[in-house]
């Protein structure tokens, strides 16, 4: 089979691990340069034959001033934004997304096609390819930009945490309306709190989560990743497993039609 991954980020990597690992044809293509990774950005499961080690570490995750649900409205301004459950857990094993990026940009930068497509280029892609994986930005292949809407919400990093002498690897939510600041992590040594930009004094970086996306171009392509997928509770590790499952229902395609 011949997988096309656009996007060379970490999910972009994890999506061709998975299909060089079914022993599938596999471009890559995109900017070939590593994006930096700041912040509390970790796997929430393994990878196989990149993570093949006990966890790294185990999160701790604490709400303050009220619950999870609480935490959302304050951020989001909506409970139903990107929420998988009620109840938050105590905590994860986790492993260090910078640490898996390395190891699989060693992998496979060599299968990397240095260049940014267009989004009439994605046809073309799909026409020699038996799948075509997008970790990219959707907005970025998007045909009509002018009528798809792409929901986000602006968050400013400071990278330090509240509490001067905060654990690491752990989390801590604010849900207390008094408060400017939202989220203060230490993961692997990262501390950075989080604010709502019209809420923080100074910030070193603002990023933009995305929430969700009106856009349908390109149905024929997976989208998957935190920016390919436009869902900000969709983690690199989707990008494997979702790319897995693709190939493997490729595969058994033919004998599943036989039976039914």
């Amino acid at each position: 089979m011949k997988v096309t991954v656009i996007g060379c980020g970490p999910s972009g990597l994890a999506a061709a691990h998975a299909a060089v690992g079914l022993g599938a044809d596999v471009r890559i293509i995109g900017p070939k340069k590593q994006t930096p990774q700041r912040g509390p950005i970790m796997l929430h499961r393994p990878i196989p034959g990149i993570n093949n080690s006990h966890p790294t570490g185990y999160v701790r995750q604490i709400v303050v001033g009220g619950s999870i649900l609480d935490y959302r409205l304050k951020l989001y301004g909506d409970v139903n934004i990107a929420i998988n459950g009620d109840i938050l857990e105590p905590g994860f094993h986790t492993w260090p997304v910078p640490e898996a990026y390395d190891k699989m940009w060693e992998l496979y930068s060599e299968l990397i096609d240095d260049r940014i497509l267009h989004p009439r280029d994605v046809a073309a892609l799909e026409n020699h390819s038996d799948l075509v994986v997008s970790t990219a930005p959707a907005s970025s292949l998007c045909w009509h930009p002018a009528s798809h809407q792409f929901h986000s919400v602006p968050i400013a990093l400071v990278f330090r945490t509240v509490y001067e002498n905060q654990i690491d690897n752990t989390v801590i939510y604010n849900a207390r309306t008094e408060d400017a600041w939202v989220r203060s992590s230490s993961i692997f040594g990262e501390r950075v709190t989080e604010y709502k930009p019209e809420d923080c004094p100074e910030a070193d970086l603002v990023i933009r989560k995305p929430l969700s996306t009106t856009c349908d171009c390109h149905p024929r392509v997976l989208r998957t990743g935190r920016f390919g997928r436009w869902h900000n509770e969709t983690w690199i590790d989707h990008a494997y497993y979702d790319t897995r499952t693709a190939l493997v229902s490729i595969e058994r395609s033919a004998e599943w039609q036989a039976i039914t």
